[in-house]
């Protein structure tokens, strides 16, 4: 067979009718020869399907990948070296249906439909709700109301407090990326979830506390009850307090988990077993890797503009702003240019912008590029 990136050169201007007679002849005789190529040609001119297939080309380290090849040669035999010419031509004539002729951009946006994202209930017990339509619940421990992005769970409370009932059971509120949800709690405790969180409640507080767990990131106002501590598990580290206001963020592509007192007072406690108390405006750090916790002093605005329904970056690298805008927009981020995520911004904006607003931003502040083909953003040197 002839070099396969010529073969899709004349493959595309076969299905595009602008083949010479002399190059409609070879490709067909090279269809007639191989079957699998002749199918693969009648996909290609599914346009559709060319443009799903290379957003998932365009998630993969092509670098690394052509190393992978090269280190495999040995194994590339018969049926497996028809199909990696395949591949190559899909490659090749997927590029030229879709892309000839287009000028470069320094924003690349490729739009595909996205599925709708609804924040939902879990009830202990199994049953799942979505918080879009559901007004009220009655449960058996528990009155449910919702509106306006706010759940209020109401217990029993007359149970508050004894060990008659055991909290064994949580309910489950999950936040979709790209979304922010509120809810209330049956101690009146309110809780801002952020976008990508998972926060996880009993029915009503029993026994001698109030414990409540967090994946993702959630912003507390505890209700104050001196005979109940309020404790929230985030990802190895446990935040016990009386009544304050605090902001918790412990998602897991994070290197640790972050606490932000803005008023009150907290025990910070990590499984390795060290504990610090936090003073109004300080910010324990958790690294999940070494088992440690740390506190420095908070720039509380920052910590907590997501509340405020902002991104907020002062000096912060670009893979880590990256991440948060990722988690927002739930994207997947790759680097062309592993320098470039080391570059430091800062920046305000608001978090319902759109994403493309949002990259063009840090396009005209600094030397960077962007391109995106659904979910997958792929940034570069300018």
């Amino acid at each position: 067979m002839m070099n396969p990136f010529e073969f899709a050169k004349r493959l595309h201007r076969y299905l595009s009718g602008e083949a010479s007679a002399e190059e409609r002849e070879e490709v067909e005789r090279q269809l007639a020869a191989d079957p699998e190529m002749a199918a693969l040609a009648t996909e290609l001119q599914d346009k559709k399907r060319i443009s799903a297939e290379l957003q998932v080309m365009a998630s993969f380290d092509t670098e690394r990948a052509l190393k992978d090849v090269q280190s495999r040669r040995h194994i590339l035999r018969h049926r497996g070296w028809r199909w990696s010419v395949a591949a190559l031509v899909a490659a090749g004539v997927g590029a030229w249906l879709l892309w000839a002729r287009q000028p470069e951009q320094p924003l690349r946006v490729a739009q595909v439909e996205e599925p709708a994202k609804v924040v939902t209930l879990e009830v202990a017990g199994g049953m799942c709700y979505a918080l879009d339509t559901l007004s009220s619940l009655r449960l058996a421990q528990a009155e449910v109301s919702n509106g306006d992005g706010v759940m209020t769970w109401q217990g029993r409370h007359e149970e508050r407090g004894t060990a008659a009932v055991a909290e064994t059971a949580y309910n489950k509120v999950r936040v979709p990326y790209g979304s922010t949800y509120s809810l209330v709690l049956p101690d009146g405790t309110k809780v801002f979830l952020n976008s990508g969180t998972v926060f996880e409640f009993p029915s009503q507080f029993a026994g001698t506390e109030r414990r409540v767990r967090v994946s993702g990131e959630a912003y507390y106002e505890v209700a104050r009850d001196e005979h109940l501590p309020f404790i929230v598990e985030a990802g190895g580290m446990q935040v016990r307090v009386l009544g304050t206001v605090f902001n918790v963020k412990a998602y897991a592509d994070e290197p640790a988990v972050y606490t932000t007192l803005v008023s009150g007072r907290v025990a910070v406690r990590s499984d390795g077993g060290g504990e610090l108390h936090l003073q109004p405006g300080e910010l324990a750090t958790y690294s999940r890797e070494n088992k440690t916790l740390a506190v420095a002093p908070a720039d509380v605005e920052v910590e907590t503009a997501w509340k405020n329904g902002m991104f907020y970056f002062k000096q912060l690298p670009l893979e880590e702003i990256l991440r948060i805008v990722a988690r927002w927009y739930d994207l997947d981020v790759f680097y062309g240019n592993a320098e470039v995520g080391e570059w430091r911004f800062n920046g305000k904006m608001p978090m319902y912008s759109s994403v493309e607003d949002v990259l063009k931003k840090f396009e005209y502040a600094g030397e960077v590029r962007f391109e995106l083909q659904g979910r997958t953003l792929t940034v570069y040197k300018r």
